[in-house]
């Protein structure tokens, strides 16, 4: 909690101030208590990580439901801490803390495993394009597309706990950007090798970068655009820094992000207990999924609330071909590089 947004207890005058600060202390001494006690009656503790905007669903909705879930059913033999907005890892940061368990689990953004995974990579691409309608039942728990990656992630000891769907990727900037030749030559905020790849394609010139950076960058002009969730565009109120955004709807992929485990830190637990995490994994996920969805229409209108003007591509118009006709070098470089049983598992709904 920052004092300096919320107001400093030492800014308290007078008898009435000196109680409220003593009050407020005595609250957090028991709130610390209560936490401390609380873990102490688990014989485990999970800490969960995550970046970015603590109000997006990926956070606001899975977090509290994997919580729930593993806590309910472990009869408290598990307790969950959480550490959001890169208060334990940074987003860019997430596999090598997976990997050597600097934290249990963290969100995470599926280009971070594509040097390792194909499924990632191809799941990363322009070619991977479930609609939001099937995106649960294409890419979720139990599907062949969840089983794929997860076995791939688990030859470099990472276990796969949910699949989300992070949405089309969209572009906000400062001046408008409708069509491929509105890209030429422009500095694009870019977050992986994937985007960094289209929008080079697209003629502009990209610049990586996590997603704390964004709003500065876009202020001061370092990039006169980013792509991006719109999640994160509203939840880091990129409008205040930009006056246009373009929804791809599916013509740039669709965003992807992860909850991952390190593998060690679920094989430390019993077997029943490890079931307990997996099922609360697929659990949340259907949770946050459909909180997704919800939120993709809503954050829309909010940015054009905002004074934002909109511009979304519709599958089919010449607008929308006219991006899938500039990438197409680029999707038929993508689709060489897999095996072609990988390539049906994944792409099957494919527009």
């Amino acid at each position: 909690m920052s004092w300096s947004r919320f107001g400093s207890p030492r800014a308290a005058r007078g008898t009435s101030g000196k109680l409220l600060t003593t009050l407020t202390v005595a609250a957090l001494l028991a709130l610390a208590s209560w936490n401390t006690g609380h873990a102490a009656e688990a014989k485990y503790t999970l800490r969960v990580a995550s970046w970015g905007s603590p109000t997006a669903p990926q956070v606001s909705a899975f977090v509290p439901a994997f919580i729930r879930q593993v806590e309910a059913g472990s009869k408290g033999q598990i307790a969950v801490q959480s550490f959001p907005a890169g208060a334990l890892v940074k987003e860019q940061d997430v596999p090598s803390a997976i990997e050597t368990h600097v934290v249990d689990i963290s969100l995470s953004v599926i280009g971070g495993w594509s040097s390792i995974s194909p499924a990632a990579a191809l799941m990363n691409s322009v070619l991977f394009r479930p609609t939001d309608a099937n995106f649960q039942a294409f890419a979720g728990a139990g599907t062949p597309v969840f089983a794929a990656l997860a076995k791939s992630l688990r030859k470099h000891g990472v276990v796969l706990l949910a699949v989300l769907d992070n949405g089309p990727p969209m572009v906000v900037s400062r001046s408008r950007m409708t069509t491929p030749a509105d890209f030429k030559g422009k500095v694009i905020r870019t977050y992986d090798k994937a985007t960094s790849e289209l929008i080079h394609t697209l003629g502009g010139a990209p610049s990586t970068m996590p997603v704390s950076e964004v709003y500065p960058a876009l202020q001061r002009g370092t990039v006169q655009a980013a792509i991006g969730g719109i999640q994160g565009i509203s939840g880091l109120k990129e409008y205040e820094v930009t006056k246009y955004l373009l929804n791809g709807n599916g013509a740039f992929g669709v965003g992807v992000t992860l909850y991952v485990m390190n593998a060690a830190a679920l094989d430390a637990l019993p077997p029943a207990l490890q079931k307990v995490v997996i099922k609360a994994g697929a659990a949340a996920e259907r949770v946050a999924n459909t909180a997704i969805v919800a939120s993709f229409a809503r954050d829309i209108r909010q940015m054009r609330s905002h004074g934002m003007q909109v511009t979304e591509l519709q599958p089919g118009t010449p607008a929308y071909q006219a991006f899938i006709r500039a990438l197409a070098p680029l999707a038929k470089a993508e689709e060489s590089h897999y095996p072609a049983a990988l390539i049906r598992t994944m792409l099957d709904v494919r527009q």
